[in-house]
């Protein structure tokens, strides 16, 4: 059984070698594809009373700027509920149950707490039982590369986050900025494709590249590299 095995694995690499990739990076795909790459903000626990939590709940806080393009008019919902998908994927390939409030949740609870802007994350999220809030703004966005009269999309958008650890909140909320572009490849024709194709895959991307600074994943160059 090992002999044929490691006939295999010889054979894939002789093909590959064949028809030009490197040696070495093919070695490393095959010996290595299972690695993870560690998400910089994990939305776990390593200590305290909720180590052990089976479930994590997240609350989703999205924004954008103001003097957006109208054509982002309703981005912050809908990056909220590809988050709301791709998160607990993610999760779940580790093992790890993770519930993260629909927008429609979120939305209720904007309604019944009229003053919630005032309030801090803190409170918004010991009010929903979430472990962990994600205040998300949305700014700088655009669909296509300046001056080129729209012919030629080039997607661009920085994101501000911060993380509210309910329960270990400290003062200071951990926070970073993420610069954003799509596709990672450089630009598009934009008679290629609709722009509303082209926002959804926007859209995606970006929730997928969020997702990533928060739950442990494969190594990946994201679903849109190739488009």
């Amino acid at each position: 059984m090992y002999r044929w095995a490691r006939r295999a694995i010889w054979g894939t690499l002789a093909v590959v070698c064949t028809v030009g990739c490197n040696p070495l990076t093919t070695i490393a795909f095959l010996t290595h594809r299972e690695t993870k790459v560690p998400a910089e903000y994990p939305l776990t626990f390593t200590e305290g009373p909720k180590k052990n939590k089976d479930e994590i709940v997240v609350a989703l806080f999205t924004s954008q700027g103001a003097g957006q393009s109208y054509d982002f008019a309703t981005a912050e919902r809908s990056l909220a509920s590809e988050l709301a998908k791709r998160l607990p994927e993610l999760a779940k390939e580790n093992k790890q149950k993770l519930v993260v409030l629909s927008p429609t949740q979120v939305d209720r609870f904007k309604i019944d707490n009229p003053t919630w802007k005032s309030g801090n994350p803190v409170a918004w999220g010991k009010k929903l039982e979430a472990d962990f809030v994600l205040d998300i703004h949305l700014d700088r966005m655009s669909l296509y590369k300046p001056g080129m009269l729209d012919q030629v999309y080039e997607g661009r958008a920085e994101v501000t986050v911060d993380v509210y650890d309910i329960d270990g909140y400290t003062g200071e909320p951990k926070n970073y900025v993420h610069a954003f572009a799509f596709p990672k490849t450089g630009v598009r024709d934009a008679t290629s494709i609709p722009q509303s194709q082209f926002k959804k895959w926007f859209i995606e991307n970006l929730a997928t590249e969020l997702a990533y600074k928060h739950v442990e994943h494969k190594p990946s160059s994201g679903i849109a590299e190739g488009r």
